[in-house]
Parts: structure tokens; C-alpha cells; sequence
């Protein structure tokens, strides 16, 4: 387990379509500072507005995952990015953008495993921040927060 958190130690980038929308955007992974978390920057608007990659951010799940702030968005295949990252366990990333949605790639994460590997990782001063479970959450029965919403075996 990484006790540090992590950013990469230099830009990578990649140009491609996004799937649904297919506007061609290019994408650019860029280090990022501790505690700065996950962001995406639309730098084909004004001011290049920012917005985190945190459920905060949510404004729409249809056809994908979109994230907003303001009139800024991103959306569609950002799961695809976020699995990369999150996989790779790089906890501070600027991921910029000249467009509302990412290339697609293959249609995998590997495409952008592959551009956080070139980028290679750096360790960082500040500790990770871990989300601890301590409590059980059941699924089914008494205490359950399901409410016919989950299905259990």
C-alpha cells in the first residue's frame, strides 16, 4: 500500500474523438501539487475553469458521467480516465482539456495507463488521505438503506 501521495513527473498527452459527442479533443495529463486532488480544465474556455473529479461535481449520468461547475462541463467517458488514474493510484493530476469530452482511446483505461506510465509517477511529501469503513452497512434486512433499490442473494 503507497503511504505518500502521488503525481506524475511530467505532461503527456494524447489527441482523438470522444465517442459521443465526436469533437476531437486533445487531452494533456500535467503533475499537480499535494493535496490539489483531481481536476479537469477546460482550457478552450475563458479563465480555463477547473472542476474536481468528485461525485460534489455530478450534474448528469445519462449516456455517461458528467461533471460540472457553473456552465463548464465534462462528460461522457471521463470513467474511462478516472479508472487509469485511480488504478495507477495518482492522487494529484491536472487533466486538461480543449474540448467537452475525452478521446476515447480503444474504448479501454489501457490508453491512458499507458500515458500515465510514459509520464512516470512521483511519490509526494504529503501522507494519502484513505477512506477507512468502520461501520457494516447490510445490503438486506434490518438497518438496511436499500429500500427495494438493491437486490440481495
Amino acid at each position: 500500500m503507497f503511504v505518500q501521495q502521488m503525481t506524475i513527473k511530467k505532461p503527456v498527452s494524447m489527441s482523438g474523438v470522444g465517442l459521443h459527442t465526436g469533437v476531437t479533443t486533445t487531452m494533456i495529463f500535467k503533475p499537480a501539487p499535494e493535496n490539489y486532488g483531481i481536476r479537469f480544465r477546460r482550457v478552450d474556455l475563458p479563465d480555463s475553469p477547473e472542476i474536481p473529479a468528485d461525485v460534489d461535481h455530478v450534474v448528469d449520468l445519462q449516456r455517461g458521467t458528467t461533471l460540472g461547475i457553473g456552465d463548464t462541463r465534462v462528460s461522457y467517458s471521463l470513467r474511462h480516465v478516472l479508472a487509469a488514474i485511480a488504478g495507477m493510484q495518482v492522487d494529484n493530476i491536472v487533466i486538461e482539456l480543449n474540448n467537452i469530452e475525452p478521446p476515447i482511446g480503444d474504448g479501454s483505461s489501457k490508453p491512458f495507463v499507458d500515458m500515465l506510465l510514459e509520464a512516470g509517477l512521483e511519490d509526494q511529501e504529503a501522507p494519502k488521505d484513505y477512506l477507512i469503513i468502520d461501520q457494516v452497512y447490510p445490503l438486506s434486512g434490518p438497518g438496511s438503506r436499500c429500500r427495494n433499490r438493491c437486490s440481495a442473494d
